[in-house]
């Protein structure tokens, strides 16, 4: 029995390098750019990946991506603003 062919370049393994969002009417289009080794990343030939995400996709990815990132340790919370950070430390030390 023959082995079944499948096409070449359906299954893609590599890193994400870079992400475009566009807007869209019901969600958004999302184009992932994808390398499979150091030197298509070297020579800037990426593979481009375009979907298009509904609202409902959007929300179920971006919540599993927020689990994924406390899985990981990652806060996910903004920094405050520099002259918050400084405020709070001279404060900090005047009231020490």
């Amino acid at each position: 029995m023959a082995e079944e062919q499948k096409p070449r370049g359906t299954d893609v393994t590599g890193a994400l390098i870079g992400w475009e969002r566009r807007g869209a009417r019901h969600g958004v289009i999302l184009t992932l750019q994808i390398v499979e080794n150091a030197a298509q990343y070297q020579d800037h030939r990426y593979h481009r990946v375009t979907m298009a995400l509904n609202d409902r996709q959007l929300r179920s990815m971006a919540r599993d991506l927020a689990r994924a990132a406390r899985s990981r340790g990652l806060d996910l919370r903004a920094k405050a603003p520099l002259r918050t950070r400084l405020w709070l430390k001279l404060r900090s030390l005047v009231m020490s």
